[in-house]
């Protein structure tokens, strides 16, 4: 790996996991059906395709309090729309929905509550308080953010990709990424 150590990476996927495992739960409140996020894979990468690949979600994490900077989620479109369906009381079924203002909300909404799971477990990871400001949205649809230079100019940034199930419904992939800058200030709290 690039610019980080094996001892490294198994901190930060040790505090994704417990992060992630943490927003499984909201996310399994928010839906109302059992969910499952299996332990993340880490890598250091210069550049992620992802960014550029069509039917995705992007999703803008600031940090406003522990931590200077922001991270990026990637989730598949469909998945996106089956957590909005749930989250405006449907049954997951998204035949004639599309993006527009009340599903962007929904997914926001959604997104902004696993981040919130996300910064409290980070807070009491790093034992200082830790805040996002509310997760900003890129669709098809509409683009509410320009993504960070730092995730998109060929500097190190990691790549965090985990599985995630929700009973019936969604089997999928869903990728944060995390600037370096973000990453060594967490590795610093953790006394590496």
């Amino acid at each position: 790996m690039k610019g980080i150590t094996m001892k490294q990476a198994d901190i930060i996927g040790e505090i994704a996991n417990i992060c992630i495992g943490n927003a499984a739960t909201a996310l399994s409140l928010m839906t109302n059906r059992p969910t499952n996020i299996t332990t993340p894979v880490v890598e250091v990468l210069n550049k992620e395709e992802s960014l550029v690949q069509p039917e995705r979600i992007l999703v803008k994490v600031p940090y406003t309090k522990g931590l200077d900077g922001t991270n990026l989620m990637i989730l598949k479109e469909r998945d996106a729309l089956i957590i909005a369906n749930l989250m405006m009381g449907g049954n997951g079924d998204t035949t004639g929905m599309s993006f527009d203002d009340i599903t962007i909300s929904a997914v926001s909404e959604a997104m902004n509550q696993r981040c919130g799971r996300i910064a409290t477990s980070m807070s009491e990871i790093l034992h200082k308080p830790t805040d996002i400001g509310f997760p900003l949205i890129n669709s098809k649809y509409k683009t509410t953010f320009v993504i960070p230079d730092e995730l998109c100019n060929g500097s190190d940034i990691v790549k965090v990709t985990f599985r995630l199930s929700v009973e019936g419904l969604i089997n999928s992939t869903i990728w944060q990424l995390y600037p370096l800058s973000i990453v060594k200030q967490i590795l610093n709290q953790e006394d590496v």
